[in-house]
């Protein structure tokens, strides 16, 4: 770690030898522009577990540093960044990042988040690169290509452990004119699974219209979607019909093999009222049993009236019949709050939750619930507020005639951000203190005690500096038999630093 932050401060000096001249000195090309900034990010950390089970003993130490150097080229605007992390002595480059930007083109280097479509790139994380043109305001090529999964940069960071895809990839986009525009793409990724797609959109005052069809690995896909949008209401749906077949690269959600249609509508007659409903029907041909379509339901309503009072109310029903272990969970919330004025603003709320949960495989899974929640929350002054919650519940085994009452208490102080005094320090903290026992109707069972607690100390002298340091304890004290009992303790310290290298390149 010593040649991480010898190469750390060595570049920094480097930069930073522009902003040591004389005050008012300067190099300077023949354009004008914003200068060069260098900011520097970095860290260090320690935390141990004690606790009577071994699983629970563990310890860590860590740290990391960043570079970011900004600012104007004679091609445009440029960023870049360089992080460095190590973790209990394994220390490696974990993120790198260069990209210019101008009015017709980006070209961006390292690590990239890309999202074309569903069909295509949806939000993946890549190394590698991303180039686009716009040779006129209605046409853009972009033109990407990298790997994901499988340690990323250093053979020692397990951020990623899948296995290394590689993949290529070119978009064009083109502005028809009268609201319709055309889009296609071609990737050509790990194995042999080629995409292939094309789409357009329409969009016409508070109406769009878009439809994409693609092919890959001899799978076919199709999207369609209708949204219909004012200040006061909202109607849209979403359909899907995507072979099994279709292999894209994707980190998140995959649509793959599914087939059916997400609808939702939302309406807000008023500015303290308003109402959503959405619907997900939907058949898995990848995961699930042939011809058995999953529901997914939820609506929810609130209400805040000028007094004070606010009250809601929303539902939802999950039917998951599809799976092998399937299951249909239901479940409502209604709730009322009123704030009200004692020295300073209050508030006093209360919560139902009713849940069922029905088993496809195992009756003895399968439970009622009725939770009631009961709770205020005081402001003490602007920056410290004290929140105090009771939850009282009944589980009801439908297999059986045993039923459970869980309960639990919560209290928790928030200290916001604040400042001490006129000085250029601030503090933070916060305090959460929680016990539960999972049958308050038995005398034999125990309570389980949680408590966390952090501090946080900054010091900020100026706009171009602050450190800071974080102290953070937590405490479980449960049954044996939860084996979850333990005594963790973190203090990390971190700094900032920003300053202007003096150094022109536009």
């Amino acid at each position: 770690m010593r040649k991480t932050v010898l190469f750390i401060l060595l570049v920094a000096a480097f930069l930073a030898v522009p902003a040591c001249l004389p005050l008012g000195t300067a190099i300077v090309f023949a354009w004008e522009g914003s200068p060069l900034t260098l900011s520097y990010s970095g860290g260090t950390g320690v935390g141990r577990s004690t606790s009577i089970f071994d699983e629970n003993i563990w310890s860590y130490d860590y740290q990391y540093h960043v570079l970011v150097l900004t600012g104007d080229v004679p091609q445009g605007s440029l960023f870049s960044q360089l992080q460095l992390e190590e973790t209990n002595n394994i220390a490696e480059l974990s993120y790198a990042r260069f990209a210019i930007s101008g009015k017709t083109y980006s070209v961006s280097l390292g690590d990239n988040t890309d999202s074309f479509s569903e069909l295509t790139l949806s939000s993946i994380n890549y190394q590698g690169a991303n180039v686009t043109i716009k040779p006129t305001s209605d046409l853009s090529l972009t033109v990407v290509g990298g790997s994901r999964g499988n340690g990323l940069w250093g053979a020692d960071v397990r951020r990623d452990t899948r296995p290394q895809e590689n993949f290529t990839g070119v978009r064009s986009v083109y502005n028809v004119g009268s609201g319709f525009g055309v889009n296609a793409t071609y990737i050509t990724a790990s194995g042999g699974n080629n995409v292939l797609s094309y789409g357009g959109d329409y969009t016409y005052n508070d109406l769009k219209l878009g439809m994409e069809y693609g092919t890959a690995s001899g799978g076919k896909a199709l999207r369609g979607e209708v949204k219909y949008q004012t200040n006061a209401l909202y109607l849209g749906t979403i359909y899907r019909d995507i072979d099994s077949t279709y292999i894209v690269p994707f980190d998140y959600v995959s649509y793959k093999g599914m087939k059916g249609t997400f609808i939702s509508a939302g309406i807000r007659p008023t500015n303290n009222l308003s109402i959503n409903i959405q619907n997900d029907s939907y058949m898995d041909r990848l995961n699930g049993m042939p011809g058995i379509t999953n529901v997914d339901t939820r609506g929810d309503i609130t209400f805040n009236s000028q007094s004070g009072t606010g009250l809601g109310y929303s539902g939802w029903k999950n039917d998951r019949s599809a799976y092998d272990r399937g299951n249909i969970t239901e479940g409502e919330m209604m709730y009322i709050t009123q704030t009200f004025c004692l020295l300073t603003k209050n508030a006093i709320y209360y919560r139902f939750q009713p849940t069922w949960f029905t088993s496809m495989n195992s009756s003895e899974e399968s439970y009622s619930e009725n939770k009631n929640v009961t709770g205020v929350n005081i402001s003490l002054f602007d920056a410290a507020h004290l929140n105090y919650e009771i939850e009282n519940t009944a589980r009801f085994i439908k297999s059986t005639d045993i039923a459970i009452f869980p309960y639990a208490t919560t209290a928790r102080l928030d200290l916001f951000e604040s400042r001490i005094m006129e000085s250029p320090f601030w503090v933070s903290s916060s305090i959460n203190y929680r016990e539960e026992k999972a049958d308050r109707s038995s005398t034999e069972e125990a309570t389980s005690v949680s408590c966390y607690s952090d501090i946080t100390l900054k010091y900020i002298p100026n706009s171009d500096f602050s450190c800071f340091v974080t102290a953070k304890m937590f405490n479980m004290d449960s049954p044996d038999a939860d084996r979850t009992a333990r005594e963790q303790k973190d203090i990390s310290f971190g700094l900032t630093y920003t300053f202007n290298t003096n150094f022109y390149l536009k």
